[in-house]
């Protein structure tokens, strides 16, 4: 095959969005990413730094070293919108204002720097990439997008406020940004099963979909040295606490599962009214740590039992790998676990089902042989989806889908077995 091109393009930091431009470039493949607000040390503004006190210097730095990715080649990154995004983002409260600045400035250096009848891949976001995703492919680009959220998720949250009584006073539909998104892509980027089957339901045609899984740092998530410090059986939520995540599902399945002499722990801060007050109500047994810092994340999932996450839609869910390879069992709803296997890693649950939660969590915590093999098992699986494993998925995606030249195949391409 001709040597082709990727180019990368995402207006903020989410997640660990670094590493897909990184895991393209990693792969051979000529990379840009284009992007809002970089740090690149030594460049300037960045070297003004150097005349603040030096106890500034330091804290504006460790929040800026949060805005890049150490060990990627500065050169990839493009700054095409700068800081305007997050800035519109606060300014107006609204991430489309900012998400479509950049998608417009986006589109002009696309104009500018890639060729007619090019030969490559442009790999755009769900909601920041319906102009370019259409310049992209008249220039003779191979266009991909990125559902981080699959649209099946707004109605999906607004019926469970439905049934819980509670007022929503989010969208209950798609956005308009992702629907006019949806027919432009020649393919699509899946994070998980399910958001694989939200794509289908709203019109992709299957052939045109890769299932990708996340990564994880499997060096620093990894099981802690030595035997566990005597405790109790710590069960532990790590993520926003809102209903779409399922906290309302856990808290009442842990309830349901009366363990002795056992825990639950989270890490997160309450994202709604419905649930800080369901928090409120809760009996002792339960402790809640706040938000915790991610360089000290690993150190909250080393010491617990067991991880639980009933969300009720997810994309991918960073949590989950961190927890697999740190060697946490894993109990999981059918729409957050695509990376756990039933049986294996954990327990994959039907969504909103509190008694199935309490079963599984009763079986762990009372089959110490169960919990252990699962474990093994839980490390073994996280330590495929390590950043080498995504980065050579991401330029085995890229490679097929140009060699596809916009064809859809015969059904969805799974990267999880690649």
């Amino acid at each position: 095959m001709a040597e082709i091109r990727a180019v990368v393009s995402h207006p903020s930091k989410q997640g660990n969005m670094y590493r897909v431009p990184m895991g393209a470039a990693v792969s051979g493949i000529p990379t840009r990413f284009l992007t809002g607000f970089y740090y690149k040390p030594g460049h300037f503004p960045f070297t003004m730094l150097a005349l603040l006190p030096k106890d500034r210097h330091r804290r504006i730095e460790e929040k800026l070293e949060r805005r890049r990715l150490a060990e990627m080649d500065p050169s990839l990154v493009v700054q095409v919108s700068g800081p305007l995004p997050e800035l519109c983002y606060g300014w107006f409260k609204d991430y489309r204002i900012g998400n479509a600045i950049h998608d417009r400035l986006v589109v002009r250096w696309l104009a500018r720097h890639v060729g007619a009848e090019s030969r490559g891949i442009f790999h755009g976001f769900q909601e920041s990439c319906a102009r370019s995703l259409s310049c992209a492919r008249g220039r003779g680009l191979t266009a991909m997008l990125e559902s981080t959220l699959p649209p099946s998720t707004m109605p999906l949250v607004a019926a469970e406020y439905r049934r819980l009584g509670v007022p929503w006073p989010g969208p209950s539909q798609p956005s308009a940004e992702l629907l006019a998104e949806l027919p432009r892509a020649d393919f699509h980027i899946a994070q998980s099963a399910f958001a694989e089957r939200s794509l289908i339901e709203h019109g992709v045609e299957p052939g045109r979909i890769f299932r990708m899984p996340l990564g994880v740092d499997a060096a620093r998530f990894r099981p802690a040295e030595g035997p566990r410090p005597p405790g109790p059986f710590r069960a532990l939520f790590a993520g926003h606490m809102s209903v779409r995540k399922g906290v309302h599902h856990l808290l009442a399945g842990w309830q349901a599962a009366a363990l002795k002499e056992a825990e639950l722990v989270f890490v997160g801060v309450p994202k709604d009214k419905y649930i800080l007050d369901l928090v409120a109500r809760q009996p002792s047994g339960i402790r809640y740590l706040g938000f915790v810092p991610n360089a000290r994340l690993h150190e909250t999932y080393q010491s617990a039992d067991v991880f639980v996450f009933p969300s009720l839609a997810e994309g991918g869910v960073y949590v989950i790998y961190e927890a697999l390879a740190c060697g946490l069992p894993c109990i999981v709803s059918a729409n957050a676990g695509s990376a756990v296997r039933d049986g294996i890693e954990g327990f994959v649950v039907p969504v909103g089902d509190s008694a199935a939660i309490a079963d599984r969590l009763r079986r762990l915590a009372e089959d110490e042989g169960l919990r252990r093999r699962m474990s093994t098992a839980a490390r073994i699986r996280g330590q495929s989806f390590a950043w080498p494993e995504f980065y050579r998925r991401i330029g085995l995606m890229y490679r097929e889908a140009v060699g596809r030249e916009g064809r859809a195949g015969a059904g969805p391409v799974d990267m999880f077995e690649r």
